[in-house]
């Protein structure tokens, strides 16, 4: 804890590049991770005899596990001892990324009906399912050997170790020569001792991420050629899970082959010898930003693949789903912003006046002040990727409270009875407040009453209602209550039974 102390102290231009923004993306990589975990628990649990359940909710843990460990030596500044067990977490890494790139070679198949792909639908349903991380391992170790072996295959890993000015102590994992500057300067003495770490790029991810780009491009381009509307109702997925699908693929593809290109060029970096005697930890930031760009990419990617495979799979089995992964989504980009914003003013604010941590309270306070319509315009991207959805139980429940409005009016009976359902159904009071707000947020309002008297010839009598205003904005707030403001300039909140007209006093502080 100590270091983070000396870090946050010490923020400057080299200090955020090669310190600070490795752990943030180590953070992300972790809080990546432990989403992507839960939210393959939930698809597995969801339907565990579905085999496409079973094949995204695996594909899913991969995604994550490889988001964890892809930056994990950049979690805290590791002594030089740990070398080869950092080293090691790149097997994880490889492996995960094996596995990745057999199953999204193998994803249309769930999609499309041809013979061969209901083979290849048969063998992930199978317990072959169960022992592919054992294949990947395999896979991933017969192509180290059949590069040289690892370090040869993914490349050397560089630790320099400072307890204080001078000559650092270096070490390398495979023996080879430490390219970098070995002398720990003086403008860091305030932070040591801490260590920095790098990690090389050998032949193999050249290679395979580009194949599992290509993979991922084959597979997206297959999912696109599915025409939504001609859609079997015999079929095992719906267009909102299509579409879906596609679109966590697409956004996977786009920031895959941004992190193939930085590789590539990476991979020319190392053998050219560009970066021969380039400082670790100050100085020279390219490569720092280079490899946190490259490694921010990756993980990015899984987040937001995550976030669309389980709406798409999740929509209608799990309560709330929706509304969950829009706050997961809305409030990951929040964060994000507000670390390049406190990356930013910090570094600005160090280039101006020398101090630095007056530009991250400055930051600080232009967050909380534009908090508000900044999550509110987070908030209506998140609703365009992720449109709200109601699973079998919640659509129940919305049928009944359809018939009990019907009149206009809810009696105490036809309520106990709504309670009762609900109840039955596992919905909450907040849940329930959400469901019916949104009822009458999107259910056609003031049709005609239609009567007649059975066998007596009487005429249908209709009831005209006056035209309403319109609803100009409705949203609920973090309390979970629901507002809506009129075209007439009226607000209203919704009470669990009627819609309660805002007081003028409280409709300007809303």
């Amino acid at each position: 804890m100590s270091y983070f102390v000396r870090l946050f102290s010490n923020l400057n231009e080299s200090t955020i590049v090669h310190f600070l923004i490795p752990h943030l993306i180590s953070v992300l990589g972790f809080l990546t991770a432990g989403m992507m975990l839960y939210l393959a628990v939930l698809i597995y649990r969801a339907n565990p005899d579905n085999a496409k359940n079973r094949f995204l909710s695996f594909l899913l843990a991969f995604e994550g596990l490889g988001a964890g460990a892809l930056n994990f030596f950049g979690t805290y500044p590791f002594p030089v001892d740990y070398i080869d067990s950092l080293y090691s977490v790149r097997y994880v890494s490889g492996s995960t990324g094996m596995i990745r790139l057999l199953f999204y070679a193998s994803i249309a198949a769930f999609y499309f009906d041809k013979k061969w792909m209901q083979s290849v639908r048969a063998l992930f349903a199978s317990k072959i399912l169960w022992l592919t991380p054992v294949i990947g391992f395999v896979l991933f170790i017969a192509t180290l050997s059949a590069l040289g072996g690892d370090v040869q295959a993914m490349g050397d890993m560089y630790m320099l170790e400072c307890d204080g000015p001078g000559e650092g102590n270096n070490e390398t994992y495979g023996g080879t020569e430490f390219i970098f500057n070995t002398t720990c300067p003086v403008s860091l003495e305030p932070m040591y001792p801490l260590s920095a770490t790098k990690i090389g790029v050998g032949p193999l991810q050249p290679i395979l991420v580009p194949m599992t780009a290509l993979f991922l491009l084959v597979s997206t381009v297959a999912l696109y050629r599915i025409d939504p509307t001609a859609i079997d109702a015999r079929a095992s997925f719906d267009e909102r899970e299509l579409r879906a699908v596609r679109f966590g693929f697409v956004i996977k593809l786009i920031f895959l082959v941004g992190a193939t290109a930085l590789i590539i060029l990476a991979d020319s970096l190392m053998n050219s010898g560009d970066l021969v005697g380039s400082d670790i930890i100050q100085g020279d930031l390219f490569f720092s930003a280079f490899q946190s760009i490259t490694l921010f990419m990756n993980i990015f990617g899984s987040f937001m693949m995550g976030v669309l495979f389980a709406y798409a799979i999740l929509k209608q089995d799990v309560l709330g789903i929706d509304e969950q992964l829009r706050r997961t989504f809305t409030g990951t980009i929040f964060a994000a912003i507000g670390a390049v914003a406190f990356i930013a003013g910090t570094e600005l604010m160090e280039n101006i006046i020398g101090v630095g941590w007056v530009g991250a309270v400055l930051m600080g306070s232009v967050l909380i002040t534009t908090r508000k319509p900044l999550l509110a315009s987070i908030s209506s991207v998140s609703n365009l990727l992720l449109p709200e959805v109601h699973t079998k139980d919640e659509d129940a429940y919305l049928e009944l409270y359809k018939l009990a409005v019907e009149d206009g009016n809810i009696s105490e009976k036809e309520r106990t009875m709504l309670n009762l359902q609900a109840q039955s159904y596992g919905l909450s009071i907040k849940r329930i407040t959400h469901l019916e707000a949104w009822h009458h947020a999107n259910e056609p309002e003031g049709i005609a009453q239609q009567s007649a008297s059975a066998g007596l010839g009487a005429p249908a009598s209709a009831t005209a209602r006056p035209v309403e205003p319109s609803i100009m904005h409705q949203w609920t707030d973090d309390s979970g209550y629901t507002w809506r403001r009129m075209s007439d300039g009226t607000s209203y909140w919704w009470s669990g039974t009627d819609w309660q007209l805002v007081e003028p006093s409280e409709n300007s502080e809303s």
